[in-house]
């Protein structure tokens, strides 16, 4: 058994790997890897499913290796076999297969047709681990790889505007979940003092004496794992991104957001079920979302003007419905509702093309105009605010950037106002000052210590926010990030006498990735590039290379499982108390605004259409 997890893991990440050997005319080889990569995984998931229903449908786990051990917490690679994996991995296997051969020709002689595959395998890896993940650490590395696959192939057509603003856009709204699932795995492990096995989870009731208060964690920490669900399957009100994510092509829509992504959310809930199920205040939360969800979607559906925009809502509604069957602790209808809906999304997505064509043809020989609408009486009147509503998607979109994005916006620009020389000569010398205090403990009074974890992550706070409205200097917004996660670390050192080996740890992956990012900045402005972030420079056009290296600098920066940043992370986090919520706050917020800093400076030097102008690109969107 443990040679077919293996299996399933390694198929995709190998068939990835070797895909990088070919070039992007030869699209049979590519395809061929492609298909047999999904085909063997499928072979190994029918294996793997007799087995399991000869063991008498008992949940299979196996323990993968110990990434880092300290006294108090091991960071596990663990796997999770049951039957809401097994039937979410066999559709999404089936689905796979169907979108590769599909896009063989739909993808045929595209500029990225290597690219497109690519990030289908390694959508399609992500998917695999955090299905199989037996642990929330395992989840969470799956996680981050379906929401940077995400962002890729929603940004397929990069030399256009709209679908690199609406990949920034969605890959905003995923670090809401990314930062909420990690500190619900950050809180669990203050609950029950070490990592808890999916096998093991029977709910929340943990014997350890460090619980000060259990009624904080039976409503924080499922309703963190909550928040990841909504917004990872677009849930009210975190629902416009997802026809936003249409701007990819139709067949990456139809296998992330028609058919299998968008359903990931019910899966978390589903797994993460032992955390609230003894709540009955959270079952009618998840139910009221869900139920909110429906008839937003449903009334938004009708009077969309764009095939893909309606079929996107129509399946959010579906998942509304999931949601509500969740909550009622009907998991296995929520299973078989998804089986339905990810085959009937997924049809509907591919055969839109045609279907549009022929009701556009149909509509020009028979438009048949339709009845006057009334005005005057009171249901006549409700009924166009509804439809003026529906059309506006409920302003949820505006909703969003006027509640999240535009007051961090507003304080980032007063504090801009400094230059940078200025902000580099005050923040080094303190810099300086902090990391000698920090080996040198007994120099600094014991009631001074107390106040330098949160004074230290207000001034990385400080330094990431700049980063987050820099418009100018892309090398000035870098060494804002980096200096800002070197005032993290000291955050980190003085909160906790610990080892370390943990900071260090931290601390390789984001001075390597910074130090490999100012290395490409500085290629660039050496061939005379123009490098601000002003607009959207398209670089990639003559330098893919650069390119390629430059989003393995941002994601090793931001915390993506490729540096031992990631594990890192997770462990400096256990060292934030429960108690110490200004702390958390302001680290929640630079780790959020980390990863939406770096996906904006690569898209604004490497992505839209080429400043030169004397490359093709398309003038509209997809």
């Amino acid at each position: 058994m443990n040679i077919l997890f293996y299996t399933l893991l390694t198929t995709p990440f190998l068939a990835l790997i070797i895909s990088f050997l070919f070039s992007n005319e030869n699209e049979k080889a590519i395809f061929g890897i492609s298909i047999t990569s999904v085909f063997v995984n499928y072979i190994a998931l029918i294996i793997m499913a007799i087995i399991w229903a000869m063991d008498g449908f008992e949940p299979i786990f196996m323990q993968g290796p110990v990434l880092f051990h300290t006294g108090k917490a091991d960071f596990t690679i663990s796997f999770l076999l049951d039957g809401y994996s097994l039937i979410y991995l066999l559709t999404a296997t089936f689905l796979t297969g169907i979108i590769v051969v599909f896009s063989k020709n739909y993808i045929h002689r595209e500029k990225g047709f290597k690219r497109f595959f690519n990030n289908i395998k390694f959508f399609y890896f992500g998917l695999v681990v955090v299905l199989m993940s037996g642990n929330l650490e395992t989840l969470f590395v799956g996680w981050e790889v379906l929401g940077v696959t995400s962002f890729f192939l929603i940004g397929f057509y990069r030399d256009r505007y709209l679908p690199v603003k609406n990949a920034l856009k969605v890959i905003s709204v995923y670090r809401i979940a990314d930062v909420a699932l990690l500190l619900g795995i950050w809180l669990s492990h203050h609950y029950f003092g070490y990592s808890i096995n999916f096998k093991d989870l029977d709910g929340l009731h943990s014997p350890h004496y460090h619980i000060i208060n259990e009624t904080i964690y039976i409503y924080l920490i499922p309703g963190l794992f909550l928040l990841a669900a909504m917004v990872k399957s677009a849930q009210f009100p975190f629902s416009s991104w997802l026809p936003r994510a249409m701007e990819g092509p139709t067949t990456s829509s139809s296998i992330f957001y028609g058919s299998l992504s968008a359903h990931i959310g019910v899966f978390l809930l589903i797994r993460t079920s032992p955390f609230w199920e003894g709540n009955y205040w959270f079952h009618f939360i998840i139910g009221g979302i869900g139920l909110i969800t429906v008839l937003l979607a449903s009334s938004t559906a009708k009077v969309q003007s764009t095939i893909k925009t309606q079929i996107a809502y129509s399946s959010l509604a579906q998942i509304g419905l999931m949601f509500i069957e969740v909550a009622f602790g009907w998991y296995w209808l929520a299973m078989i509702h998804f089986m339905g809906n990810a085959m009937l999304r997924s049809h509907q997505l591919l055969i839109s093309p045609s279907i549009l064509s022929y009701k556009i043809h149909d509509q020009f020989f028979h438009f048949n105009q339709p009845a006057q609408q009334g005005k005057d009486s009171f249901w006549d009147k409700l009924k166009l605010s509804l439809y003026i509503l529906s059309i506006k998607e409920f302003n949820l979109d505006t909703f969003m950037y006027n509640f999240l994005w535009n007051p961090l916006k507003k304080v980032g620009n007063r504090i801009n106002l400094l230059s940078p020389k200025i902000t580099f000569s005050i923040y080094v010398p303190i810099f300086l000052i902090g990391l000698y205090a920090i080996y040198h403990r007994e120099i600094v009074p014991n009631n001074i210590i107390n106040y330098l974890p949160e004074f230290f992550a207000f001034l990385g706070f400080i330094l990431i926010l700049k980063a987050f409205v820099k418009r100018k200097s892309v090398l000035t917004a870098w060494l804002l990030i980096i200096v800002s996660q070197l005032f993290l670390s000291l955050s980190f050192g003085f909160n906790e006498v610990f080892d370390f080996t943990q900071v260090h740890l931290y601390l390789s992956g984001i001075l390597v990735s910074g130090g490999v990012g100012l290395f490409v900045i500085y290629k660039l402005k050496k061939k005379g590039k123009d490098i601000s972030l002003n607009q959207f420079q398209g670089h990639n056009y003559e330098f893919s290379g650069l390119a390629f290296i430059f989003i393995l600098a941002c994601l090793g920066i931001s915390g993506f499982p490729i540096t031992p940043t990631f594990i890192g992370e997770d462990l400096l986090l256990g060292h934030i108390h429960e108690n110490q919520f200004p702390l958390l706050v302001l680290l929640t917020l630079c780790l959020a605004l980390d990863g939406l800093v770096v996906f904006r400076i690569y898209s604004r030097l490497f992505l839209g259409q080429h400043i030169s102008g004397y490359h093709d690109f398309a003038y509209r969107s997809s």
